[in-house]
């Protein structure tokens, strides 16, 4: 099964299954550490079904908006539904290697429990900063550790492989992509990178 077939399989019952009771009472702290403006325009990449989008739009306000792509048809269908009614959230198909938007046009791009599962992480970073005005920020999250990321994915085939990079791995491909690391947390239920676009 390839990676596509592997999350649009899982597309219905994903918050079910990973949007713990135990997760979202700590996703509101993790998202203060995004330190994301009121009233910015949030890309949020690999948004899988949109479970983190919530907590975006409490950080960003009534004239923040937040626009979400995933590439499994059925992840955004199930985001697409739960958001009907709100007109601050926009839903897409999309590849983060290529992003239809114009250049510099957010604030802030938000990658919640994605980043391991892209082919070309290089690609991507271009992209996301592409897409990033200047001095916008990045954000790499996820609610485990690299380490806990590699054990939790190694015994699941489709995704078996994918992993966090190193930090300095991690740092490199980010300078690579014209952006400055302002922190990095990698630790038990955390891993936190923020960075800025040059």
């Amino acid at each position: 099964m390839d990676k596509r077939a592997f999350f649009n399989e899982l597309a219905v019952g994903w918050d079910q299954r990973f949007y713990t009771p135990a997760l979202k009472e700590r996703l509101p702290q993790l998202v203060s550490l995004f330190h994301l403006q009121v009233g910015s325009k949030v890309l949020d990449v690999g948004a899988g079904t949109g479970g983190i989008i919530p907590y975006l739009l409490e950080a960003t306000g009534p004239r923040g908006a937040v626009w979400a792509i995933d590439f499994a048809e059925r992840m955004v269908k199930v985001g697409k539904k739960k958001f009907l009614r709100e007109r601050r959230v926009s839903f897409e198909i999309a590849s983060v290697e290529s992003l239809p938007f114009e250049k510099d046009f957010f604030d802030h791009v938000v990658c919640f429990g994605a980043f391991p599962h892209f082919e070309d992480q290089s690609g991507a970073l271009k992209e996301m900063a592409r897409v990033l005005k200047p001095r916008g920020s990045l954000i790499i999250a996820h609610a485990l550790s690299s380490a806990e990321i590699r054990q939790h994915h190694q015994n699941c085939v489709p995704v078996s492989h994918d992993f966090l990079p190193d930090e300095l791995q991690m740092r490199s491909l980010l300078a690579e992509a014209g952006f400055q690391v302002k922190g990095l947390i990698d630790q038990p239920k955390c891993y936190l990178c923020r960075a800025l676009k040059n």
